[in-house]
């Protein structure tokens, strides 16, 4: 389930019609027709066709884009910059409906730039709303959190309720999307009471429905179900069909976690009634995504091949690069189950490309040089920097043998005898001093050289036993199925089978090894995605872990990046391995000062003092790499309390 799926509120933003508060859609949209066929003026004829416009994206949204769309050219023609700025809103908010968020913002952009220059404080406010709602659904975090506080300062100063009861929600949002669950509820929980209190249906269930993503992410499956099936109870009262089908299709998804695939499919369908009639079609290939891996989980591979194609068809015309690798992904298999094998080796080569990764000997090649390449400039930093120390060092060592000189000549035969003393001092401080920079240029070299031998090493532990033993029973099976249909005998499926199976293990061992030399994520999109992804991998039947990142909107430089990141898979790993943990918490933080990390978990610790924590390859590694941006780490453990490692780098 996609936890940043957003519900946005929009019916509070704009201002209610007091002749038709208390009516329904319907009805109000029958009492502005009869409106226009008055006498009326331009001016207000743009007005209603504004006010049809926006009554009708809860009923017809072809609608709603044809009075939107006359409203702003009749608002053009009079030069009425109040009316151009909301046509613009309105129609911003139908695209925003519809699933079109660069238009939407486009449109709220330009109507926030006129209702700037016109000092419209209200309108200004709404659009910071809309405008968060939309950073959010592009999950631009930052951005959507900031035009949500802009928009609750002015309506806690005007005292709107039932604006900032919706601002609450959707504030909670962005905070379960931040995986701070504990601000989730308590926000949700304000705008609960209140629209509790009066009665507010839509806005309602939109609340019910946030919770019930927050205890998903929880874990808290019973919650998150009652949560969604109050939803679905409060969305019909309040007629929230985009609630009432996102209920339905989280429903749909726990029940694909659970392996319960016909419940799954029942919800799900239930959602795509309401998806398709609402002509939401993004939400409708998502919801299709889902239904489709639910009926290759049943064996309907023919049935779920036809949906799959369908949603890749329109995240294409969208251009939803992740949404259209999860589809080759799941084709990949769909086609195996079908026995089509040139399509499961069609959409694998989809599939890699999408990833943009090669997975072959040359990436593996060029990753080892970026590595060694790494290590070698640390090495040569580490030498420069002795040599300038030397050199001070032998600047000061000369300035005193000057003066010890000029004190010779004063002091005659007592200099020469304190010359004498000094020089050899000097002798030996400098036999001490060569032999110490001597030391450690030998300890950098044979720690990189160490470092260089052991990952190659493993690379090649890695590929013979994993991949080398997978692709020769591959061959095997291949030269079976080769010698069969030499033969005039029909190909053994099963054999077929075997070989696609070793074929698509092999295929995973590669990209597994890649990623743990230089993972993908870490070059394209930083620190942060890549230890997330990093995380994600890990078993989360066994230990509970969350990540926080703050700060760190903008990229790193790319070594400090490469050493926090293989700082924190090192002590990950010893985690995982070691502590016998349930719970894992990773914070990183960025500030003035620099950068920190803390890893905590509550696992079984260990003695500080043991030889083993003292002489243990892992943290010595990690010590290594930070000492070398001139960075300090910090151990606090004991047995039966856990452990906390604090990393930090200064910038």
């Amino acid at each position: 389930m996609d936890m940043k799926t957003f519900y946005l509120l929009l019916f509070t933003l704009i201002a209610q019609l007091p002749c038709y508060a208390q009516l329904s859609a319907e009805q109000q949209i029958d009492s502005l027709k009869r409106e226009l066929g008055k006498n009326l003026t331009k001016a207000q004829k743009a007005k209603v066709y504004g006010d049809l416009s926006w009554y009708y994206n809860s009923v017809s949204l072809d609608s709603a884009f044809r009075y939107g769309n006359e409203a702003l050219e009749m608002a053009r023609e009079i030069h009425d910059r109040k009316l151009i700025a909301q046509s613009l809103s309105d129609l911003g908010a139908i695209y925003f409906i519809k699933g079109e968020i660069d238009k939407s913002l486009d449109l709220y952009n330009r109507s926030l730039d006129i209702r700037k220059i016109e000092q419209d404080e209200e309108g200004i406010a709404s659009l910071n709303f809309k405008i968060g709602a939309a950073y959010f659904k592009k999950s631009e975090l930052k951005k959507a959190m900031s035009h949500y506080l802009e928009a609750l300062r002015y309506y806690e100063q005007i005292k709107s309720e039932n604006i900032v009861a919706n601002l609450h929600s959707n504030i909670a949002v962005v905070y379960t999307s931040l995986h701070n669950y504990s601000k989730a509820l308590s926000y949700l929980k304000m705008a609960e009471t209140y629209f509790q209190q009066h009665s507010l249906y839509a806005p309602l269930a939109n609340v019910t429905l946030s919770m019930g993503n927050v205890y998903y992410a929880l874990l808290d499956t019973a919650k998150a179900q009652d949560s969604y099936q109050r939803t679905i109870d409060i969305a019909k009262k309040g007629q929230n069909f985009l609630a009432e089908a996102s209920a339905y299709n989280n429903l749909g998804q726990i029940h694909t976690d659970l392996e319960q695939h016909k419940l799954a499919v029942d919800y799900i369908q239930k959602s795509l009634e309401i998806r398709t009639r609402e002509k939401l079609e993004s939400d409708v290939a998502s919801s299709n995504i889902t239904l489709a891996i639910n009926y290759a989980k049943l064996r309907n591979f023919t049935k779920s091949k036809s949906l799959l194609l369908s949603s890749l068809n329109h995240f294409q015309q969208t251009g939803s690069g992740e949404k259209i690798t999860s589809i080759y992904y799941q084709l990949i298999a769909v086609y195996a189950g079908l026995g089509e094998v040139d399509s499961v080796f069609h959409y694998m080569n989809l599939y890699k490309q999408n990833q943009t990764a090669e997975l072959d000997n040359k990436v593996i090649e060029v990753s080892s040089e970026l590595e060694t390449k790494y290590q070698t400039e640390k090495k040569e930093q580490q030498i420069e920097i002795l040599h300038r120390e030397t050199a001070i060092q032998k600047l000061r060592l000369r300035q005193r043998g000057l003066l010890l000189l000029a004190a010779m000549v004063v002091l005659a035969s007592g200099g020469i005898l304190v010359f004498f003393v000094f020089k050899q001092r000097r002798l030996k401080a400098e036999a001490r001093l060569q032999q110490e920079i001597n030391i450690q240029q030998e300890k950098a070299t044979r720690d990189v050289l160490d470092a260089e031998e052991r990952e190659r090493r493993r690379i090649a532990s890695d590929l013979h036993d994993g991949v080398g033993q997978t692709l020769s029973a591959a061959l095997l099976n291949l030269n079976y199925l080769h010698k069969s249909i030499a033969e005039g005998k029909t190909p053994d499926p099963q054999a077929m089978d075997n070989a696609l199976g070793l074929v698509k293990d092999s295929y995973q061992e590669m990209r597994s090894i890649s990623h743990q030399m230089m993972p993908n994520a870490l070059l394209k999109a930083g620190l942060a995605t890549s230890i997330k992804e990093f995380l994600d991998a890990i078993d989360g039947k066994n230990i509970k872990v969350n990540l926080s990142v703050s700060g760190l909107a903008d990229r790193l430089d790319q070594q400090l990046e490469t050493v926090l990141y293989r700082a924190v898979q090192e002590a990950v790993n010893n985690v995982v391995k070691h502590a016998q943990a349930t719970r894992l918490t990773i914070q990183l933080m960025k500030d003035e000062e620099g950068i920190s990390v803390t890893i905590e978990d509550n696992g079984k610790g260990f003695d500080p003092s043991s030889v083993d924590y003292t002489e243990g390859i892992g943290l010595k590694n990690i010590r290594s790499r930070v000492g070398l941006l001139q960075g300090s780490v910090e151990v606090d453990t004991a047995p039966g309390r856990g452990t906390v490692i604090v990393i930090f780098i200064p910038i």
